[in-house]
């Protein structure tokens, strides 16, 4: 649906040719989609993803480490906020005694786009999924500079021309990168990543 919808409004800006109020409005209007739709692509994928493995019904012991320590984020946040010896104690008595029990993986509030899904904060979410950056280290100006930035413009009231050769680049190239994530994510799952390697 998102594609679809995406694919309606660059329709709408082609049709708009030969107006160029309605083409700069439809230009806006088609960034500030564009983005939505990636931040929101990347929230829903990235919880789904971890959902799925929640529902995998593992052990603590056969996690990835990056799973692992979604596992474990809460007790070391605690343990490194408490002056008392209790947190820390909970972190160890994890580690001696829960290993082997059936994970209990949170998966909701989990990723966190932040309202502003900069490349250092994708690139994190990567991380938190235990995904490659790489092939996303190309894009980090274009998410940054050519679809958020100009998206905050937008957001905030700023007038900002974009031109409908520039709007449609940008829209092919968060479509890619819509799809390179979902087939990560589709083979991370396929392959078992969020495993530890044998």
């Amino acid at each position: 649906w998102r594609r679809k919808e995406l694919t309606d409004i660059r329709y709408l800006l082609e049709n708009a040719s030969g107006n160029r109020t309605r083409q700069e409005a439809m230009t806006r209007a088609g960034i500030a989609l564009l983005y939505g739709h990636w931040e929101g692509f990347v929230k829903a994928v990235a919880e789904t993803y971890l959902e799925f493995v929640y529902m995998q019904r593992c052990k603590n012991s056969e996690l990835a480490d990056n799973m692992l320590a979604i596992v474990l984020r809460s007790k070391l946040h605690d343990a490194a906020a408490s002056t008392k010896i209790g947190p820390s104690v909970t972190v160890v008595e994890f580690f001696r005694t829960r290993l082997e029990d059936r994970t209990i993986l949170p998966y909701k509030k989990v990723v966190r786009t932040e309202a502003n899904l900069s490349s250092s904060v994708f690139m994190e979410i990567l991380r938190t999924l235990g995904l490659d950056t790489a092939a996303y280290e190309p894009k980090c100006h274009l998410i940054d500079n050519r679809l958020l930035a100009k998206r905050n413009h937008i957001a905030h009231g700023s007038a900002l021309d974009v031109e409908p050769d520039d709007y449609r680049e940008l829209h092919d190239e968060v479509l890619g990168l819509i799809t390179l994530f979902r087939n990560q994510v589709e083979n991370a799952a396929v392959t078992r990543k969020y495993l530890q390697p044998a």
